[in-house]
């Protein structure tokens, strides 16, 4: 085959290629011991990866997934599952309790186990909307010794006490990730049907939504007029530009109520809320239970 050069990509070859993009987010990588995790059907905007190095808690999601060392499990954003640990007596169904703590030593992780406690390992991330925006499922497959191998030793970073994460330590947690996902059926992947100038509007929307955004603007940033833009937003993604907007801010400040320390108040203005009272009844209308009690009924009480 004959190449030619072509100086302003640095590819010789004139044969243009496609690849899908996938923008993994990392939000938290934990290693917990867990006396008691009882949670009722929440459901979250991003991807959840579980490991237990002990065996006794379950997610469910139309059926019962155990938890063990022999599997991992993978949850898509949205997906309204539920959890317990079956020797935790943990009484009514309609209970949100989450008790344990940080494995951020070796003696901590060997103390737990001596306790009959659960050992839990998870990863909380985004891999971007044509990755983000498939059918609700637990993803449960067989730990295989590359995975297995890569687990022990982010749980070994993580019985340091360490809180950042290294370049290569990083490239570890995205590795394992990268792997897991892999794993997940072909035909679950849905093409997202967005083209690329819808794509960039959506990018741009994630990049500010603090601010106000109207849909003239989006229209002018696609060259287009505005009702054929809200009209072209809708068809692709399901959603006008304005629904899809206060998706992402509620999804936004879903993340930042479990991942930061920061108040209500200032989470609703970081999401573009003018003021915590209207974000309460946003938040509300969108999952169903207010910022406050969101954030407390999965905050982790150690015991």
């Amino acid at each position: 085959m004959k190449f030619i050069k072509n100086p302003e990509s640095g590819d010789p070859s004139r044969i243009q290629q496609s690849f899908e993009k996938m923008n993994i987010n990392v939000h938290c990588c934990r290693y917990w011991w867990l006396k008691r995790w009882c949670i009722q059907r929440l459901s979250y905007p991003y991807w959840r990866l579980y490991w237990n190095k002990t065996p006794g808690a379950c997610v469910y999601y139309k059926t019962k997934v155990e938890l063990d060392p022999d599997h991992i499990i993978l949850i898509p954003p949205h997906t309204a599952f539920s959890t317990s640990i079956e020797t935790s007596g943990e009484g009514r169904q309609d209970d949100y309790c989450l008790e344990g703590g940080w494995v951020q030593n070796p003696e901590k992780e060997t103390e737990a186990m001596g306790n009959g406690h659960i050992l839990h390992f998870f990863i909380h991330f985004n891999l971007g909307y044509a990755f983000d925006n498939i059918a609700p499922a637990i993803y449960h497959f067989p730990a295989k010794p590359d995975l297995l191998k890569s687990i022990s030793e982010i749980t070994d970073y993580l019985k340091q006490g360490k809180r950042n994460f290294s370049f290569g330590e990083s490239i570890e947690i995205f590795n394992l990730i990268s792997s897991a996902i892999g794993l997940i059926p072909p035909d679950v992947w849905g093409k997202p049907g967005v083209s690329a100038d819808i794509l960039n509007i959506m990018n741009y929307i994630q990049r500010h939504l603090d601010e106000q955004i109207t849909n003239e603007n989006l229209a002018r940033m696609a060259n287009m007029a505005t009702n054929s833009f809200a009209r072209l937003f809708k068809q692709q993604t399901g959603h006008t530009p304005q629904s899809y907007i206060r998706k992402m801010r509620i999804e936004n400040a879903c993340m930042l109520l479990l991942h930061s320390g920061s108040t209500i108040s200032n989470i609703a203005h970081a999401c573009g809320f003018s003021d915590r009272y209207y974000f309460t009844k946003v938040f509300k209308k969108e999952t169903m239970v207010s910022p406050a009690l969101y954030r407390k009924n999965l905050h982790l009480r150690t015991g």
